[in-house]
């Protein structure tokens, strides 16, 4: 995969921001790019199970940004066939409708904008385009480069390269590679499959008459607890968020996430911080809000895949534990380092992917 980040190479748009705006207060004017709920899939039909996460994601991150002081607008292509946004404030809401051309739309916005935060499925290099064309326009990319996403975009080149800097990661090869005796229960999903997008699970083996894309991956399903880490990341350094618990129904085809518990473990030890902290150095060219997905096993954590944007459990971080993460990814375009916080830990809350319930008990 060309324009790979390994080492200690650095995006030299993120350098670029900080050389140029190290003294910026102030993000004033700010496009929020949410790809599916945006106009992204105006053409075609929305899936519900993805729609509805965008929408907790883009309500969330809306509801961060609205609080910090010195963001002063707010910009958000909204898919003409959704109902309004059920939020009140100083938001520009541009409609986009079944002639709109996509691409040449949020262009032209974000070039009247400070910065832009994209919210995009890595599949088919849908995120990485995204952010090559802000990195190209000059503007503030307010997530990883393009080409960490491009990486990150592969859970297969993922897990070599994580494996390479030494991290715990699950077996995984292609489809037409993969030997499965029976009796083993695998997770089929695609190489740049989002969320649970695609994926598939069988408690023996992988049926003969399986027919799926060449670029479909095989993974072991490994007993355990599926957890997510949720971390502010610069340029090889990191700092914890959350631990979430994600909850999957693993009896569908294909499988769903139902809900995920943000703050569900404390991090005293910290353990947690030492794991997100080599990612970050085997994945240095992370920025900003990312998410890193793991099976917690009898034997100690295995990574599954990294996220280069903003996940399901972001719509819980801030009630849960107090911390605004939208304001440490800004501050980080003032600094150029990680601000520290503290984050609360007595807190649980869980996100329904079709509606937020509020805090778990």
């Amino acid at each position: 995969m060309t324009g790979m980040i390994f080492n200690d190479e650095v995006p030299a748009v993120h350098e670029l921001n900080y050389a140029l705006h190290s003294t910026l207060l102030l993000v004033v004017k700010i496009l929020i790019l949410e790809y599916v709920t945006g106009g992204g899939m105006r053409q075609e039909s929305l899936p519900d199970g993805l729609a509805a996460e965008a929408e907790l994601m883009l309500h969330a991150l809306l509801r961060d940004l609205m609080d910090i002081n010195g963001v002063t607008e707010l910009v958000v292509l909204r898919d003409d066939r959704l109902p309004a946004l059920r939020i009140a404030g100083d938001i520009r809401v541009v409609a986009v409708g079944v002639s709109t051309d996509f691409s040449a739309c949020w262009q032209s916005h974000a070039a009247q904008c400070d910065a832009v935060w994209p919210i995009a499925p890595e599949t088919a290099g849908i995120l990485s385009g995204l952010c090559h064309s802000v990195e190209a326009g000059c503007r503030r990319l307010l997530n990883s480069s393009a080409s960490a996403v491009s990486m990150a975009s592969s859970k297969l080149e993922t897990c070599r390269v994580l494996r390479t800097h030494g991290l715990p990661v699950v077996e995984t090869c292609r489809l037409h590679e993969a030997v499965c005796p029976p009796g083993l229960a695998v997770i089929v999903k695609p190489d740049d499959g989002a969320g649970c997008d695609g994926m598939s699970y069988f408690a023996d083996g992988l049926p003969d008459s399986l027919l799926l894309p060449a670029d479909f991956l095989v993974q072991p399903w490994l007993s355990g607890e599926s957890l997510s880490l949720s971390g502010v990341f610069c340029h090889g350094d990191a700092l914890l968020l959350s631990v979430n618990r994600q909850v999957i129904d693993v009896t569908q085809t294909p499988i769903v996430l139902t809900a995920c518990e943000v703050n569900i473990y404390d991090d005293r030890d910290g353990a947690w911080q030492h794991l997100l902290e080599r990612v970050a150095r085997a994945m240095p060219g992370l920025w900003g809000y990312a998410g890193i997905d793991l099976i917690m096993t009898a034997t100690g954590p295995s990574i599954l895949e990294v996220n280069p944007r903003l996940t399901s459990s972001y719509a819980g971080i801030r009630p849960a534990t107090g911390v605004n993460p939208a304001e440490q990814v800004l501050k980080l375009l003032q600094t150029g380092k990680i601000a520290p916080f503290v984050c609360r830990t007595d807190e649980i809350w869980r996100v329904h992917l079709n509606k937020d319930k509020g805090p778990l008990l």
